[in-house]
């Protein structure tokens, strides 16, 4: 009989949380072999952000499904915390995901019939937590995420932000090594997307997480420690050109009142936008840069 997976200690800053070896997922779609992700090498390692970007069907979803756990690859191998899921029972790898993987989607797939607490201490509660480590670890990640005024409202009565917040203390639930998004802030305006980004850079930076997070903005790029690229299930070098549009830092240093607002928040949560950034590299030491228009 299968047997649960043992705990593992806290990996190191810079040791592989998950590895990709000559991985392929080959569909058969109407007697052909059809390629979700061919033969892809990558390797994420703990303490890092990492975006994960390319066009719409270029096998972004299929390598987070395969580097979280949730799909085996038809070749090559993937080791999460050095264990290989060719080799793990169906509930070994249902363990491993429980307790070394949380998970946030584009949609956030809340309850709706539980609170913003509730929703987050569920996964505490298929552990087997005790409740008053439930009711601590709860109160403690919704606070971290700045929602501890709103904790017993329902997903409906909360912003697209705020849902998006309890996703993400429900994904530090279990005190992951690795957290995999999809699209986290694909349905989020630009401000509330950016307080999003700065809030998952300050996750991995204060709690030593792995963030893996596939994306179509290329402001992430700005903030990631790491960004790879998918193209026709390929792991690419080079951006597409439909990838290389204005990100938010680019757009904070636009006229305009929505990109005068972008900019305030990028200031507050310790961003430079692109023309402060360029204006430091230009403006020689000792003189002062020109007024803004």
């Amino acid at each position: 009989m299968a047997t649960a997976m043992t705990e593992k200690p806290k990996a190191a800053p810079g040791a592989a949380i998950a590895v990709c070896e000559g991985v392929s997922r080959v569909y058969r779609v109407g007697g052909e072999d059809v390629y979700a992700v061919r033969e892809v090498s990558c390797e994420i390692r703990a303490g890092q952000l990492v975006a994960l970007r390319g066009r719409s069907g270029s096998g972004k979803t299929t390598l987070l499904n395969i580097l979280s756990g949730l799909d085996r690859p038809t070749q090559g191998r993937t080791l999460i915390r050095g264990e290989d899921t060719r080799k793990l029972s169906d509930r070994q790898l249902t363990e491993l995901r429980r307790h070394d993987i949380g998970f946030i989607f584009q949609a956030f797939a809340l309850l709706p019939v539980l609170s913003a607490y509730e929703n987050v201490e569920l996964p505490l509660r298929i552990a087997g937590t005790g409740a008053r480590q439930r009711q601590r670890r709860a109160t403690e990640l919704l606070e971290l995420v700045g929602l501890a005024k709103r904790m017993h409202h329902r997903p409906f009565e909360l912003s697209g932000g705020e849902q998006s917040r309890v996703a993400i203390a429900r994904a530090l639930a279990n005190e992951p090594a690795l957290i995999v998004a999809d699209e986290p802030t694909g349905a989020l305006d630009s401000v509330t997307g950016l307080e999003i980004m700065s809030l998952f850079k300050r996750v991995v930076e204060e709690r030593g997480v792995t963030i893996i997070m596939a994306t179509h903005d290329p402001t992430i790029s700005d903030l990631a420690n790491e960004t790879l690229i998918m193209s026709d299930g390929r792991m690419s070098h080079d951006i597409p050109d439909e990838l290389k549009g204005v990100g938010i830092l680019d757009a904070a240093a636009m006229p305009g009142t929505l990109h005068g607002e972008i900019g305030m928040v990028a200031r507050r949560v310790g961003l430079k936008v692109h023309d402060e950034a360029a204006t430091e590299r230009t403006v020689p030491k000792g003189t002062s840069a020109p007024p803004r228009p």
